[in-house]
């Protein structure tokens, strides 16, 4: 199923794009798409509760596990460590308002509460 189909069975309006960006970055593949579906069909409003869950597994299979991987990639792409790190898409809004860059002091502050955003790390 792709996300346009998933988008329109579910009946997430157009104006939803917080949860909309969500599907897109998170659910990676047809069959991804097509759990949400079934999870979610029939129970309006749970969608945002399947996304959530859906990033915290993803933290955990695909997130760091190591501080100094983390560096590393962060010297060489912060927008694709900060998304690997967070499971969320990284825009200018959300960089412009990291007041931390260092990225050891990033991945401290992420240590503390593993399942934090990064506006939520970017306020930190």
């Amino acid at each position: 199923m792709q996300q346009d189909e998933l988008i329109y069975r579910l009946d997430i309006p157009k104006s939803a794009t917080i949860i909309i960006k969500k599907i897109e970055f998170l659910l990676r593949s047809d069959s991804d798409r097509q759990k949400m579906y079934l999870f979610c069909n029939g129970n309006p409003g749970s969608e945002y509760i399947y996304l959530s869950e859906k990033r915290k597994q993803l933290i955990n299979e695909e997130g760091y596990k190591d501080k100094s991987e983390f560096i590393v990639d962060y010297n060489d792409n912060n927008i694709m460590a900060l998304e690997r790190l967070c499971q969320e898409k990284v825009d200018g809004f959300k960089l412009a308002r990291l007041k931390v860059t260092d990225p050891e002091i990033l991945y401290s502050l992420y240590e503390k509460n593993k399942y934090s955003n990064l506006l939520h790390l970017a306020l930190s």
